[in-house]
Parts: C-alpha cells; sequence; structure tokens
C-alpha cells in the first residue's frame, strides 16, 4: 500500500485497496482519527505526569540541598572541634612520654 504519515491515510489508502464503499472508507479514516486523536491525548497526559515527577523531584533536591546548608557550619565546628582534641591528645601524650624519660634519667643518676 505503501508509506503514509498519518494514521488517517493508512486508513482510507486500506479502505480504498480492499475496494469498500466509500462510505466505510471514511468511517474507517474517522475512527483512525479518534485513535490518533486518543493516543495524543494520552501522549499529553504522560507528558504531563512525567513533568510533574520531575518537578517534585527538583523540589526534593532543592530541600535536601537547603537541609546539608543548614548542617554545613555546625559540621565544620564539629571538624574543628575534632582537630582541637586531636592536637590535645597528642600533646598529652608527648608531656607523658617527656615526663616519663625524665624520670627515667633522674632515676637512672639516683642509681649512679
Amino acid at each position: 500500500l505503501g508509506t503514509f504519515d498519518t494514521a488517517v491515510e493508512a486508513a482510507v489508502a486500506y479502505a480504498r485497496a480492499v475496494g469498500e464503499a466509500p462510505g466505510q472508507a471514511e468511517v474507517a479514516a474517522a475512527a483512525a482519527a479518534r485513535a490518533a486523536e486518543a493516543q495524543a491525548v494520552e501522549a499529553a497526559k504522560a507528558v504531563r505526569v512525567a513533568k510533574a515527577e520531575q518537578l517534585r523531584q527538583l523540589q526534593q533536591l532543592r530541600e535536601q540541598k537547603r537541609r546539608l546548608q543548614e548542617q554545613k557550619p555546625l559540621l565544620e565546628e564539629q571538624r574543628r572541634r575534632a582537630a582541637i582534641e586531636d592536637q590535645r591528645r597528642l600533646f598529652e601524650e608527648v608531656e607523658t612520654h617527656a615526663h616519663a624519660r625524665a624520670r627515667a634519667r633522674a632515676h637512672a643518676r639516683a642509681r649512679a
């Protein structure tokens, strides 16, 4: 039969090829047109649903970003405090070892 741009053209060509009466071809063309219109409506609905879902996801991402930005100063403060605590522990460890060495030297001198 050939290649057609629309379902209506294909339906009319088919009707002519099988020898239907002109009235039947028009009915077939109208039915094809209704089917094509219904498909277009469903496609438009699917696009609206997809866009709504994308908008919902975008809003969720924006909310997550806002919460993370609110938490950022708190996390920075926690990191700062952890670094200070690490430095304090290291200092105490160095001091403990220094005192232990000093006591060992004093003890060694006292024996001598």
